[in-house]
């Protein structure tokens, strides 16, 4: 517990843990500023923020800056080595697979908690974007519902703190995932620019060939196939990339 407690610490005090919540809470406020203040809902607001092309696109880039690569200088260093000797390789893996799923899961976790309290406090709750306002039998407006955007309409129903509340476990979920594919490519290839660049590449290919049920774009808005299919296919990319890492690291360590 006491290296674990020091390797997660380890991952959230480092530069590219900053550097990626500094980048991804710009990306995510430019995009809130210019698209979505001014629409009076927040419903809208955290949908729209989300849902803009530049922003899923490029999504991967951050959660590996965190802790993914860090691997790459112990091994080039032979700094691994010495961890070795006093912790059985299992382990390891299994404390730098917990800490590197945080320090990704926080890195986007934490920019999304800004932008959505950003959009309830700016924006009106009681109000709705007008393209989804409409008349009941009687005559009266009353909101209209998108079908085909389940956390516009569980905020709309339940309230919005639920609706960031699931926004926030998607991104956390997303971050810990791509962060560990990250990590799973540097402990094959430990190269550091690896689990840098080959994630960024697998995503796109993803993103082009992926039906949407499983495209991980999708997954990390939860709009389109629903929020609870959305975190369990989030845990299913998270054991998956934990699994290669793991077994990645087993090769490693019978080398070391």
């Amino acid at each position: 517990m006491k290296f674990l407690w020091m390797d997660v610490k380890r991952s959230f005090a480092n530069p590219g843990f900053f550097t990626g919540i500094f980048g991804l809470g710009a990306l995510l406020m430019y995009n809130f500023i210019t698209e979505s203040l001014h629409s009076g809902s927040p419903y809208y607001a955290i949908v729209n923020i989300l849902a803009v092309s530049g922003f899923t696109v490029f999504l991967p880039v951050f959660p590996v800056l965190g802790y993914a690569s860090r691997f790459c200088g112990e091994y080039e260093s032979g700094y691994y080595r010495l961890i070795l000797a006093r912790m059985r390789p299992q382990k390891f893996a299994r404390v730098r697979i917990i800490s590197v799923a945080l320090s990704g899961g926080g890195i986007v976790a934490l920019p999304y908690l800004l932008v959505c309290l950003s959009a309830v406090a700016l924006t009106a709750p009681e109000l709705a974007d007008m393209n989804a306002l409409g008349l009941d039998a009687s005559g009266v407006n009353v909101l209209k519902i998108p079908e085909d955007i389940e956390m516009a309409r569980i905020g709309m129903t339940h309230g919005v703190g639920w609706m960031v509340a699931l926004k926030i476990l998607l991104g956390f979920l997303f971050g810990a995932a791509w962060a560990l594919i990250g990590l799973a490519f540097a402990v094959w290839m430990p190269n550091q620019y690896v689990p840098l660049i080959a994630p960024f590449v697998l995503y796109q290919s993803l993103y082009i060939l992926m039906p949407n049920r499983l495209n991980p774009a999708v997954l990390v808005r939860g709009d389109d196939v629903g929020h609870l299919l959305s975190v369990v296919l989030g845990c299913v990319w998270i054991l998956a990339a934990a699994a290669v890492a793991m077994a990645g690291f087993k090769r490693r360590c019978r080398d070391a």
